[in-house]
């Protein structure tokens, strides 16, 4: 078992209960939350993916009606060159200068109708991207209406929330810096415990084993105590830790009897 030494047990003991107390106070009020700031949290995320892929799309846009406006311009430049080629067939001088400018036609005409195809596969792939766009465009819309809904909700919470979060986290500073003028050691277990435990419980009591009222769990992990500890708790007269869990220990009938004390 691990114990901690300091002066005036008794009124560490009661000291520490009642920072738990208001911890549990403080984080009772975060729960009121809800799951509130994570469903915002994804709801943004899903935002930032879709403003990525709706980019994707709008440059996917821009490009096709680039494309578009190069074909225009190469099949404009492609029929004066077939008027040129038409007229030049009315003044030809052998057969060989005819074929010559026969071909050329030809090619001109096979090619203003590939980019004619070109052309309007781009304006249906243009329609299907600005359709896709748009679907985006309303998705997000939605999921801001959203995020606005949620985080009005929240902000009530807050609001509701915010003169009894104030007085709570006064009060902790207050008596925070009095341990710790006490016994600055044992305060700085207590706050790393705190921090770094789900639910910021650094310390909890010892609650009757369910079945067999004559043993005593830990709170926080549920592991059996031994009775010698079991004992000790009961003398209030040492801080004792949970091998198992880390956290601080103390009997329940102390933890309720300061609890209820506390305004």
């Amino acid at each position: 078992m691990i114990t901690i030494e300091t002066p005036n047990v008794r009124e560490r003991l009661v000291e520490l209960i009642q920072l738990q107390v208001l911890y549990n106070r403080l984080h009772a009020l975060e729960q009121r939350k809800g799951d509130l700031p994570q469903q915002i949290e994804d709801l943004q995320d899903k935002i930032a993916a879709l403003q990525l892929t709706s980019q994707g799309t709008h440059q996917q846009i821009q490009q096709c009606e680039a494309e578009i406006r190069t074909l225009h311009t190469s099949n404009d430049s492609l029929r004066d060159h077939e008027q040129k080629l038409q007229k030049l067939l009315l003044s030809v001088r052998n057969e060989q200068e005819y074929y010559k400018i026969e071909s050329d036609l030809k090619e001109a005409r096979l090619t203003i109708e590939k980019n004619l195809k070109d052309i309007q596969r781009l304006q249906q792939r243009v329609m299907v991207s600005q359709h896709k766009h748009e679907e985006e465009l309303t998705h997000m819309a939605e999921l801001q209406r959203l995020i606005a809904e949620k985080q009005e909700n929240l902000d009530k919470i807050i609001l509701r929330n915010k003169q009894q979060e104030e007085d709570l986290r006064e009060r902790i500073q207050i008596l925070s810096e009095h341990v710790q003028r006490e016994d600055a050691r044992l305060f700085h277990l207590f706050d790393r415990r705190r921090q770094s435990l789900r639910g910021g419980s650094a310390l909890v009591s010892a609650i009757p084993l369910e079945g067999k009222e004559d043993r005593v769990i830990c709170s926080g992990c549920y592991t059996l105590l031994p009775r010698q500890l079991q004992w000790q708790l009961y003398q209030r007269n040492t801080i004792l830790i949970c091998e198992n869990c880390g956290r601080l220990l103390v009997d329940a009938a102390l933890f309720e009897e300061v609890a209820a004390s506390m305004p």
